[in-house]
């Protein structure tokens, strides 16, 4: 993935990634799930990836400036990704041999103080905010 790659926005968080607290957001089972709090009440919410073919975390310190610039808070998508390329190049005898054409994103937020998330996958959704708290992900 280089820099210059082109960038499509797509999603913003409900809130600044600032106000997300009670245990950070976390990736589990192909979501990014995070907890936050609108007058007072506890809400959670997250970003649900469909079809994953990889995904990847960097911690705060080892994410590169350009991630920050582009992806603060928001969801956005890497175009003529060289991830997507080389998953691609990995897959094409296996997607030949069962006869499927995949369809790959790459998709890239950056939350503060907690890193980067990505996800290659076919597409993603919005999960819906409701009340309380998702399960600390040591218990799950």
């Amino acid at each position: 993935m280089i820099m210059n790659s082109p960038v499509k926005r797509l999603y913003t968080v409900p809130v600044t990634s600032t106000q997300f607290d009670l245990g950070g957001p976390y990736m589990l089972a192909g979501a990014i799930r995070y907890c936050y709090q609108i007058d007072g009440a506890n809400r959670r919410s997250g970003i649900q990836f469909n079809r994953v073919f990889a995904s990847r975390r960097y911690s705060e310190k080892t994410c590169k400036v350009w991630y920050i610039e582009v992806a603060y808070d928001s969801l956005v998508e890497i175009e003529n990704s060289d991830w997507v390329e080389e998953l691609q190049a990995d897959t094409s005898e296996t997607q030949f041999r069962l006869g499927q054409k995949w369809e790959m994103h790459h998709y890239l937020i950056y939350l503060d103080s907690f890193g980067s998330f990505e996800a290659v996958a076919e597409s993603w959704e919005v999960l819906p905010e409701v009340g309380g708290l998702w399960p600390s992900p040591s218990t799950i």
